[in-house]
């Protein structure tokens, strides 16, 4: 994990998660002892994006040996590619395993789900 000096834990911070729900659902008595309810929710309704943590190696550095057209040694030290990116949403699965299913949580876009329920 990287670290500005010997700066503590906390100092820097993700940005704020927030994502609006919705779930309707109707309920219509069919006679004394059936009944029927048709739902409807929403995930995300207001489809906002949910960024997630800069990458682990934000304060990476990429060291380089090299040598000019005289001979002579030359070292660089650039920023990773990645340098204070953010390149993945909040649920994204980084091991792209199936542990995590990929279509759960924030994060995601705006998902509609339909219910037909007959209860008895």
């Amino acid at each position: 994990m990287s670290r500005f000096g010997n700066a503590g834990n906390g100092l820097i911070r993700a940005l704020n998660s927030w994502q609006v729900d919705l779930a309707l659902i109707k309920e219509t008595k069919l006679s004394e002892r059936f009944s029927l309810q048709f739902g409807i929710q929403a995930f995300n309704i207001f489809n906002h994006v949910q960024l997630g943590d800069p990458g682990f190696d934000n304060l990476a550095f990429n060291y380089n040996v090299s040598q000019d057209q005289a001979g002579n040694t030359v070292q660089t030290l650039t920023p990773a590619a990645t340098l204070g990116q953010i390149v993945t949403t909040n649920n994204f699965n980084n091991n792209n395993d199936n542990a995590a299913s990929p279509n759960t949580g924030t994060g995601l876009p705006r998902q509609l789900q339909f219910m037909l329920r007959v209860r008895f």
